[in-house]
């Protein structure tokens, strides 16, 4: 029974340190990918890593206000509640606006070439997460 216990508190130990956000790393992981995709020079590498870094921060301050806030509500004893629909939407809204000031950042740093290439590149990771253009979380590959 002791080893069982262990094994858990183990097991535990991992997910929380899977969950833990590392912006330096998210951005650099998301850098190395578009170098591979894109063939970045150095000034353009430091450019988007910058850029990344930035929105992975951005993530983080996110992440750690849901968190207080449903920590605030546990402890005050409620069930933290689902955003409604209109909370959504306004969020999917900001998520595009983000986006969209993301394109014309890497338009300003890439050549027409690799932007060009950079589009193509998001498309196909969306695809490849399952996440086509309008296509909403739980909508992916087995909707089609």
């Amino acid at each position: 029974m002791l080893v069982t216990m262990s094994q858990a508190q183990e097991r535990d130990g991992e997910r929380r340190n899977r969950r833990e956000f590392n912006p330096e790393e998210m951005a650099q992981r998301q850098t190395a990918a578009l170098n591979e995709a894109l063939q970045l020079d150095s000034l353009q590498l430091q450019a988007v890593f910058i850029m990344n870094y930035a929105d992975a921060l951005t993530m983080q301050d996110s992440i750690k206000a849901r968190s207080e806030r449903y920590e605030k509500m546990r402890a005050e004893g409620k069930k933290p509640e689902r955003p409604s629909k209109e909370q959504i939407d306004a969020m999917r809204e900001v998520q595009k606006q983000r986006e969209q000031v993301r394109d014309e950042q890497m338009k300003g740093i890439l050549t027409p070439e690799q932007y060009n290439k950079y589009l193509k590149y998001k498309e196909e990771e969306r695809n490849r997460r399952g996440r086509g253009p309008g296509m909403r979380r739980g909508e992916g590959r087995r909707g089609r």
